[in-house]
């Protein structure tokens, strides 16, 4: 893999293992949706599938940690909205 970056999308950093832990490569990516907006009225789901392969062109699915993040932009005045959840109620407990 190489870095690259443009003004519409880009992969601006992939770390390679240090053999220090059981890590894969990662990545770190961006898109913007800029030119070809996704348009919604009420609400938004995005779904993300992260799959491997096994031998014999097999999907192997993945546990990668990914995280994604959507902006949107909207015309005011609108209704207040909800309190954001504080940092308690966002960890994830096993």
């Amino acid at each position: 893999y190489t870095t690259y970056s443009t003004p519409f999308q880009g992969m601006h950093q992939m770390l390679k293992p240090d053999g220090t832990y059981q890590a894969e490569h990662r990545h770190a990516m961006y898109r913007w949706h800029v030119m070809d907006p996704i348009r919604f009225e009420n609400d938004l789901r995005v779904t993300i599938q992260a799959l491997g392969w096994r031998s014999n062109a097999r999907y192997l699915p993945g546990q990668h940690d990914i995280s994604s993040v959507a902006y949107w932009y909207q015309t005011l005045p609108t209704a207040p909205f909800p309190e954001l959840p504080n940092r308690d109620q966002l960890e994830i407990v096993n």
